[in-house]
């Protein structure tokens, strides 16, 4: 398992700084956008206050000086005036240095000229009952300083708030990806420790990363359910192997130092042969369930059901009878499904093969269907099992019996997984009613057709 603690801290550089980093440039596009538009808006609107004020105050002026032009100032509140006559002579001059004086009339319509140094706007107006000219100048440059001052203060604010959409950006950006970063940590804590019980914390919120957080918690339990079956199986095997190996290894060197006749010989023999026997049988069960588990495609064929389970009652009750087991049979007859042939003839020898374990005397096989369903019933009149351990009875290895001594027809524990898994293959179901010191019955139920 990967570092996902080292792969977060390359994303917090990659993904979050890099989407902070996006969005605070276009804040920043849009505010330059918006003091642009702005100052062109301004500088629009400046031209037309200014040339507006210009022109009001160069009429009511002009109308001032109808009564004596001797009153003219040359100069209020940012506006020179000078008096012209008909021959644009100048004949009051109250002009700024670099203001180019020969200009022509402009006949009431406020025009832009430039000198030296500065912008100008001007206007010329007829005073009132007079043959002469006022003439209005302004400066461009000292024009509106309110709207200037409102650019400015826009450009001192934009800076700070970029700086504090960026800061609020980034830690949300920060606080969105915690369940993340918890992922990573919780992931290498799993891959130094091997601990798979661990799981990520989970918000109440509803979001993409927390059902991301839930779908890998699942995942979790899932793999720590499958390693958990592992390493009972791995335990469960070893402990059925060491029985087996141990009894061969001791008669094998019974056999080799202390066998003195040919009896002894052929018995040490005979138990290590029936040992291997056994392990032979637990590899092969190992292997079959291995394979029923992986859940792959089974090339299932009509068979006649009635038939074969007819057979096997027949090849177990001459087996039985010899053990003074008497074996009752109730078969309906011609029922047809759909089912793999092999395996359920060893769904059949594992149930008879239970029955004749814990049975008393007696065994009853019945098989009977509805429209669509075909039920088999195995009953014996054996001890029963505990209701506490009804669950457990289809767990690898498991065994009610545990403190028995082993023997030849004690079994190994894995039959009554194998049952169920061939079962569960053929789209069917199985369960068992059992009570203490009155026997066992196995209930099996499958389809007739199989499901698609």
């Amino acid at each position: 398992m990967s570092s996902f603690k080292s792969l977060f801290k390359r994303s917090d550089s990659s993904i979050i700084r890099r989407v902070n980093t996006w969005y605070s440039s276009f804040i920043l596009l849009i505010l330059l956008g918006f003091l642009g538009l702005a100052l062109l808006l301004t500088n629009s609107l400046a031209t037309s206050v200014d040339q507006n004020f210009l022109q009001e105050e160069a009429i009511e002026t002009a109308q001032y000086l109808a009564e004596d032009e001797d009153e003219l100032e040359g100069f209020d509140d940012g506006i020179y005036y000078s008096i012209y006559n008909e021959q644009n002579q100048t004949l009051q001059s109250f002009f700024p240095s670099d203001f180019d004086s020969s200009l022509p009339f402009s006949n009431g319509q406020v025009r832009e000229t430039s000198g030296n140094n500065h912008d100008y706007y001007y206007v010329d107006t007829k005073i009132p009952g007079s043959t002469h000219w006022l003439r209005a100048v302004t400066s461009q440059a000292n024009s509106n300083p309110e709207l200037q001052l409102f650019l400015l203060t826009l450009a001192g604010i934009a800076p700070f708030l970029i700086a504090i959409v960026s800061w609020g950006g980034y830690r949300i950006l920060k606080a969105a990806f915690r369940p993340v970063e918890a992922i990573g940590q919780t992931a290498d804590r799993i891959r130094l420790s091997q601990d798979f019980s661990q799981r990520i914390p989970q918000s109440q919120q509803k979001n993409e990363l927390t059902q991301l957080a839930a779908t890998i918690n699942h995942m979790l339990e899932t793999i720590e359910s499958t390693f958990q079956r592992e390493r009972q199986l791995t335990n469960d095997v070893s402990h059925e192997l060491r029985t087996p190996l141990t009894v061969i290894l001791s008669e094998s060197q019974y056999g080799r130092d202390y066998a003195q006749t040919l009896d002894e010989a052929q018995e040490s023999h005979a138990i290590t042969h029936r040992q291997a026997l056994q392990m032979k049988n637990l590899v092969e069960q190992i292997l079959e369930l291995a394979r029923l588990e992986e859940g792959g495609i089974v090339d299932f064929q009509a068979l006649n059901f009635s038939k074969l389970v007819g057979e096997k009652a027949t090849d177990f009750r001459r087996l039985l009878e010899t053990e003074g087991i008497k074996v009752e049979v109730d078969i309906q007859e011609n029922i047809q499904l759909q089912g793999h042939i092999t395996q359920l003839q060893r769904l059949l020898d594992n149930l008879l093969s239970n029955a004749r374990k814990f049975t008393t005397d007696w065994i009853h096989i019945q098989l009977e269907t509805d429209e669509a369903t075909a039920t088999l019933r195995i009953s014996d009149n054996g001890s029963g099992i505990p209701a506490d351990q009804l669950d457990h009875i289809w767990e690898k290895f498991y065994q009610i019996s545990q403190d028995r001594n082993k023997n030849q027809d004690q079994g190994i524990g894995l039959g009554l997984s194998l049952v169920r898994q061939i079962v569960h293959q053929h789209g069917g179901s199985i369960q068992v009613e059992s009570q203490v010191g009155q026997g066992s019955c196995f209930i099996v139920r499958l389809p007739m057709t199989v499901k698609e």
